[in-house]
């Protein structure tokens, strides 16, 4: 990676003592990791702002190793995403984004599919302009099964309910189930077009409950509770 441009969706940025930035991302090239931008007196002007959530840069990385992160040596931004920066309904999405790739993604190896569907994601997002708030149920549909736990969904779920262990629709009345309007909700979402996204009539209770329901079946099938911070914001901005 220290002698190649690479892609990365920056995920958080941070501050590191007075001279330098942390970059927590996902590359093309090498899945999650951390890279390090030295941005101290002395060090080459970086327009920092570009380093966003869901920012995808082009990275042209340094030939020192600051410990076991690479240095990044200059980046430039691959896409201007002025919709997503400048509305707050997006914003509060990418954060959410940003946070639930950092938390169900381990791996530190290439993978092409899921990159691809990121980047395609982020774009997506940014061009949204009907069913904004219902954009990031959508995503999560997709992403779960990108990240291999695609559920079993019928062409008609006929009253059944999702079921998280067994990973499809159930007529039982016990189990470790979605609710009622969370199984409707899971069948829709499979289904409709991106472009139909403003059709959906869905409350912020629902949305509330239908994330909550799907963090409950990540973490039933990854073995770890996923906890997402994010969630309050995107309630308070989707609260209607």
């Amino acid at each position: 990676m220290a002698d190649a441009h690479f892609k990365m969706v920056v995920l958080h940025s941070f501050r590191h003592k007075e001279s330098g930035v942390i970059v927590k991302g996902y590359s093309d090239v090498g899945g999650m990791g951390a890279f390090y931008l030295k941005s101290g007196a002395g060090s080459r002007k970086h327009n920092l702002s570009i380093l966003h959530p869901l920012a995808v840069i082009q990275v042209m990385p340094s030939t020192h190793r600051f410990g076991e992160m690479v240095g990044i040596k200059e980046f430039e931004s691959l896409f201007k995403l002025s919709s997503i920066r400048g509305n707050v309904s997006k914003m509060a999405i990418a954060l959410f984004l940003s946070e639930i790739i950092t938390k169900t993604i381990r791996e530190i190896a290439p993978n092409q599919g899921m990159f691809g569907f990121v980047e395609q994601s982020i774009q997506e997002l940014e061009g949204c302009t009907e069913g904004v708030a219902n954009f990031h149920l959508l995503f999560l549909v997709k992403y779960i099964g990108m990240l291999g736990y695609l559920p079993e969904i019928p062409e008609e779920t006929k009253g059944m309910l999702f079921d998280i262990n067994s990973a499809g629709y159930t007529a039982g009345k016990t189990g470790n189930r979605f609710g009622k309007e969370e199984s409707r909700l899971l069948w829709s979402l499979y289904r409709i077009p991106p472009a139909n996204l403003g059709s959906l009539r869905i409350s912020g209770e629902q949305r509330t409950k239908f994330l909550a329901e799907v963090l409950r079946y990540l973490s039933y099938h990854t073995g770890h509770d996923i906890h997402i911070d994010s969630l309050g914001v995107l309630h308070e901005v989707f609260s209607k």
